[in-house]
């Protein structure tokens, strides 16, 4: 009986862990086959993105002018996930665990916008 109980609560385990995942996620270093999304001439250059459920964005400043992603609460974030202010040629990566829909904009220049619909 106690093998059976421990069982079930071992099969459980794995979806609550799941499901407390927050909605999107800062990871350290892109995993191959993510989405991703250049910054140049004032604007994300591709500002709507689709992707499933656990993939990642990766955003690459490609100009001098430093740039940052902001997410901010809203569409089931609780909390704001901001990124650093990126330099030249650096990368700042997601990972989303909740479809939606998680409007960014970079926070010294608030008119560059973008979006990435996570089905």
């Amino acid at each position: 009986m106690r093998s059976l109980i421990l069982a079930a609560v071992l099969a459980v385990a794995p979806l609550g862990a799941a499901l407390a995942a927050d909605p999107i996620e800062v990871v350290s270093e892109a995993p191959s086959g993510g989405v991703e999304v250049k910054i140049a001439k004032m604007k994300f250059q591709t500002p709507e993105v689709k992707v499933k459920a656990g993939e990642t964005v990766t955003w690459t400043n490609t100009e001098a002018l430093p740039h940052n992603v902001h997410f901010k609460p809203g569409a089931g974030l609780e909390k704001d996930v901001e990124g650093p202010m990126l330099r030249a040629n650096q990368t700042f990566t997601v990972k989303f665990n909740t479809a939606g829909t998680y409007n960014y904009i970079c926070t010294p220049h608030p008119f560059m916008t973008g979006k990435v619909v996570v089905e």
